[in-house]
Formats: C-alpha cells, sequence, structure tokens
C-alpha cells in the first residue's frame, strides 16, 4: 500500500509538473525557398511552392479600367469620373473611351427656359431672360429685330422712329441712340 501511494505521488507530481509549464510561444517561420513565375513559397511541413492566387496584383487592365478583387477572381472594369480628379476649370465627362477632363464652359445645353424667354450666358452662368433685343445679343454686323415670335437677328441696320417696329406684351417702343428698341413697361 505504500508502493502504490508512492507511484500515485510520482504520478500526481509528474503531471503537475508537465500541464504547469507555459506553453512555448509560435513564432511564424519565413519562407526562403525561390519559386518561379506565379507561384509563391508557404510553410507547410516544409518549405513548398504552391500556385499564386489569381489578384489584381498580377492581373493587368487596359488604361481605361480598374482592377477589383473579388470572391471568383479578379476583375478588370470600366472607370469612370468617381474614379478620377480633374483639374480647376475642368469638369469630367464619361465618353465611350472612358472618362476625361474637359474645360467646364458654362452652356446652355440641358438648360431649359419657360416659353418666351431664351437662356443666355451672363455672369458665367446660364440664366433665363425674355426673348427680346433688350437681352439679345447678335453677331457682328447683324442687327437684332423684336418679333411677334421673340426677337431675330438680320443683315441690315435700324431705322430711327417706332413707326412699325413690333414690340412684345409689357413692353413700348423707345427711340434711343442705337435706334428703336422696346423696353420693359
Amino acid at each position: 500500500m505504500i508502493f502504490r501511494s508512492a507511484v500515485l505521488l510520482m504520478a500526481v507530481s509528474a503531471a503537475a509538473a508537465y500541464y504547469g509549464k507555459k506553453p512555448t510561444e509560435f513564432v511564424p517561420q519565413t519562407c526562403n525557398k525561390q519559386c518561379g513565375a506565379n507561384e509563391v513559397c508557404e510553410v507547410q511541413v516544409c518549405h513548398v511552392c504552391v500556385p499564386e492566387p489569381p489578384s489584381c496584383k498580377n492581373l493587368q487592365c487596359k488604361d481605361t479600367e480598374f482592377c477589383e478583387d473579388t470572391p471568383t477572381g479578379p476583375v478588370c472594369r470600366r472607370k469612370t469620373c468617381a474614379h478620377i480628379k480633374c483639374a480647376a476649370g475642368e469638369e469630367c465627362k464619361d465618353t465611350a473611351d472612358g472618362p476625361d477632363c474637359v474645360p467646364d464652359v458654362p452652356s446652355c445645353e440641358g438648360f431649359f427656359c419657360r416659353r418666351g424667354t431664351n437662356c443666355y450666358i451672363r455672369g458665367g452662368s446660364p440664366i433665363c431672360l425674355p426673348n427680346t433685343c433688350e437681352v439679345r445679343e447678335c453677331q457682328h454686323g447683324l442687327t437684332c429685330i423684336d418679333t411677334p415670335s421673340g426677337a431675330l437677328c438680320r443683315r441690315g441696320k435700324k431705322t430711327k422712329g417706332c413707326g412699325k417696329k413690333y414690340c412684345p406684351p409689357n413692353t413700348m417702343c423707345e427711340n434711343g441712340d442705337d435706334g428703336p428698341t422696346c423696353k420693359i413697361i
């Protein structure tokens, strides 16, 4: 019985000593094996070369595309204006060839005005103004004429006097240095 007690005491002491140790800290090994193209070194039981998983790192996209890693592998997607920044004074336009920075020139394109008014660029911005010669600017050599259809630019010179001059509603004809003009009442 003393012998059994001694063996049991030794077994308990050995277990306490074994389980009382702190586990050694795991230090990851670096893989230093030279691998071929499209392979990476991986530490398994030993150092082995495995095929490199496809990613944007090893996929070349066109200049008009960007690479996106997806769960099924890398994909080249078309760039849009959200992917580029333009310099001051330029704006981005999406074109068939991809996004492009173009001068930010104000225009009336897509700017709608109500009936009887036209879009004009004033102070660098589009604005709707009455369709009269008071606001219309004709090219050099043309004269503005108010008609029932609105202001028109025609060849010729203005005649003096309001005799046969048409003026739109809420305006009246006045003689000035540049000839008769319609002024808002």
